[in-house]
């Protein structure tokens, strides 16, 4: 009696491993993002540098003239 048993789950998992099986549903849902830094990060920490770099630019030309060379 134990036999049966045992030969009907080795044949499932024959089956299961050579592709006979139920077929495996994809997951539903929104796939995952890939790993890394999306492109919008970027654009914003490039934005965000910008507003910095050119803040303190704005501010040193403004607090000490001279500083900065002339352009044109």
């Amino acid at each position: 009696m134990t036999a049966d048993p045992e030969r009907r789950l080795a044949e499932a998992l024959r089956a299961q491993a050579r592709g006979g099986g139920r077929p495996v549903l994809p997951p539903r849902g929104e796939p995952e993002p890939p790993p890394g830094m999306s492109v919008r990060t970027a654009l914003l920490l490039a934005l965000l540098g910008g507003a910095i770099l050119g803040t303190v630019l704005a501010l040193l030309s403004l607090l000490t003239p001279g500083l900065l060379p002339a352009l044109g």
